[in-house]
């Protein structure tokens, strides 16, 4: 069976700030947050929080699927991915990602947009299980960044039974 893990991969979006986390929160917290919701992260080569998710996932009892883009690999995260138990890909610009607009290419990471049509959830998550390798994480992308569509996405993959 394949271990398929789902998350936003705008993480950072002030959308999210104002609709997803408590305004009260301190900013700190939120990483610990998402991670609490989804067991997929995406660092972007611009993030500025990269230190908290390094600590974060250094204190997270469950393994955490994390796509960290070229441009914010750093020998921190080396060592994360060495020492386990999370799955770590390094996406740099040779790295295979899933659309569902195309592409045979195998992948272990896919984007697909924010969405509530249920069939096409259902064909996109199904065309990425059919060519993802036994883990692999699924990734929401779009502005602003839609936390339904990863709970859509997650009621499906537990009617599939997966």
């Amino acid at each position: 069976m394949k271990a398929i893990h789902l998350g936003l991969r705008q993480r950072r979006s002030p959308a999210l700030e104002s609709s997803f986390f408590d305004p009260e929160m301190p900013a700190e917290w939120r990483v610990a947050y998402l991670l609490n919701e989804q067991d997929a992260l995406w660092v972007a080569g611009d993030d500025p929080d990269v230190e908290t998710v390094l600590a974060e996932l250094d204190d997270s009892p469950n393994a955490v699927f994390v796509v960290v883009e070229d441009a914010a690999w750093s020998a921190a995260w080396q060592s994360l991915a060495d020492a386990g138990p999370h799955a770590i890909v390094r996406l740099g610009d040779d790295t295979p990602v899933w659309r569902p607009e195309g592409g045979d290419q195998p992948a272990v990471v896919g984007l697909v947009p924010a969405s509530d049509q249920p069939a096409d959830l259902h064909a996109w998550l199904s065309a990425f299980l059919d060519q993802a390798p036994a883990e692999a994480a699924l990734f929401v992308e779009g502005e602003p960044p839609s936390v339904a569509t990863v709970d859509r996405l997650r009621t499906l993959v537990e009617l599939m039974g997966r």
